[in-house]
């Protein structure tokens, strides 16, 4: 009896180790985790790794502090509530940089470099070329680059006048819509460059329907087919019944100047 009661307070003193080496285990388990995920919050809410300032480089219509303030409401905040935006090593550059691209229609490209050492940001900012303006039956005026891309609209007090403008194709809602795809682009710029080569200037292009287009220009309207595959034909077609014109009459100015039929050209003097 007595050996049995010596093994049963034995294996109860085994048992309690045992339980309390699985507490302590189970403990360490839990802690580890917790300490670290504590210990990390603590360093990304660290001073030293929180941004302290956006620099804007190539900024030249587009406002350098508006730039500045869209980056900094994008950094403002927490991520699950505790994690700052702010942290310089959690800065999603692809999504910053989406939501400056969207925010400002002028910016054509965003790259953005981490300053670790002063805890800044470097915005490169790359803006839209202005060639072109588009402009609606109601004369809201756009910007438009020599792609084709419509992508800012104007007061009218800024409307520049030495811009061609181009009309129709689009209706509502023209902002970051394409007035044309590239390659028809490039046949309308050879038609515009025939012209500015042989001393005359187009001020506007009209698109009036899929067969017609109009074309004011200093001497007159030329009319041609937008869906023409080399626009330099017409033009050159134009160009030499303008000046043949013009050594008869020095003065002579056209109402129209229709290229639409090949080399059968309809005409209309002023």
């Amino acid at each position: 009896m007595a050996a049995k009661r010596r093994y049963s307070k034995a294996s109860s003193r085994i048992a309690k180790r045992n339980r309390s080496k699985r507490i302590f285990n189970l403990s360490l388990r839990i802690a580890f985790p917790v300490v670290f995920f504590v210990g990390l919050v603590f360093l990304l809410r660290a001073d030293f790794l929180q941004i302290k300032n956006f620099e804007v480089l190539g900024a030249e219509a587009v406002s350098s502090e508006s730039v500045k303030n869209v980056a900094a409401v994008f950094v403002s905040g927490n991520k699950l509530f505790i994690i700052p935006k702010s942290d310089i090593l959690l800065l999603n550059k692809n999504k910053l940089a989406s939501a400056l691209l969207s925010n400002f229609p002028r910016l054509e490209k965003v790259k953005i470099n981490k300053q670790f050492f002063s805890k800044s940001v470097e915005l490169s900012l790359t803006e839209r070329k202005t060639d072109f303006l588009w402009c609606s039956p109601s004369n809201e005026c756009f910007f438009m680059t020599k792609e084709g891309l419509v992508f800012e609209k104007l007061d009218p007090v800024q409307i520049p006048r030495e811009k061609i403008i181009f009309r129709g194709n689009l209706t509502e809602a023209p902002l970051m819509k394409n007035f044309a795809d590239a390659e028809k682009m490039q046949n309308y710029l050879k038609f515009i460059r025939f012209f500015e080569d042989a001393g005359f200037r187009i001020n506007s292009i009209n698109v009036e329907s899929p067969d017609k287009a109009v074309a004011e220009s200093d001497v007159g309207d030329i009319i041609f087919n937008p869906e023409e595959i080399d626009l330099s034909l017409p033009a050159q077609n134009a160009i030499l019944l303008i000046n043949d014109t013009k050594i008869k009459n020095p003065s002579a100015r056209f109402n129209y100047i229709d290229t639409r039929f090949g080399n059968k050209i309809f005409y209309k003097l002023i």
